[in-house]
């Protein structure tokens, strides 16, 4: 069995200009009578077309302000968004600063907590003087250990923060 035959481009071609099978010539159609591949091709290639015609029949083409409309809104987003990358680096490198600053001042802004926790962890818990209660050590210990948690808090949430603030 022959998989191709000389004359399947001009059936195709008869196929694609709407030729087949009525305005086609009298010897390409006397061959694809005799030729299972042409009849094969024939047949194929006028259900690839037939499809290509219903679907271009029912594709909906916007009018062309729309389309004007739009490209003008995405060139417009597309020069914001090249003019905000410096802006956004700025941020990113400042709010990085801000970070490294907090982290560098946080033993010099701790001393006195550093002194708080020394004296109660230099204490046995039975030792402490009557007049101090349970609730004063948990009121220390939450005066002390709150504003650490805090400043952690910002130093790894703020620059997630400010990345999605200016995530598009």
């Amino acid at each position: 069995m022959k998989l191709q035959c000389p004359f399947e481009q001009e059936l195709l071609d008869a196929v694609a200009a709407r030729r087949w099978p009525d305005r086609a010539d009298t010897a390409l159609q006397s061959h694809v009578a005799g030729c299972a591949v042409c009849a094969d091709v024939a047949e194929v290639a006028a259900a690839f077309f037939e499809d290509r015609d219903c679907a271009r029949a029912e594709a909906v083409v916007p009018a062309a302000s729309a389309v004007w409309w739009r490209a003008q809104i995405r060139a417009r987003e597309e020069a914001a968004r090249v003019a905000l990358r410096p802006l956004l680096i700025v941020q990113v490198v400042a709010t990085i600063c801000a970070a490294l600053g907090a982290i560098a001042l946080a033993p010099t802004a701790s001393t006195g907590i550093r002194a708080a926790l020394a004296a109660i962890g230099g204490t046995e818990w039975l030792a402490l003087p009557r007049d101090v209660s349970f609730s004063w050590l948990l009121g220390a210990a939450a005066y002390t250990t709150l504003p650490l948690i805090a400043a952690g808090l910002w130093v790894v949430v703020a620059p997630v923060v400010v990345y999605l603030a200016l995530d598009e």
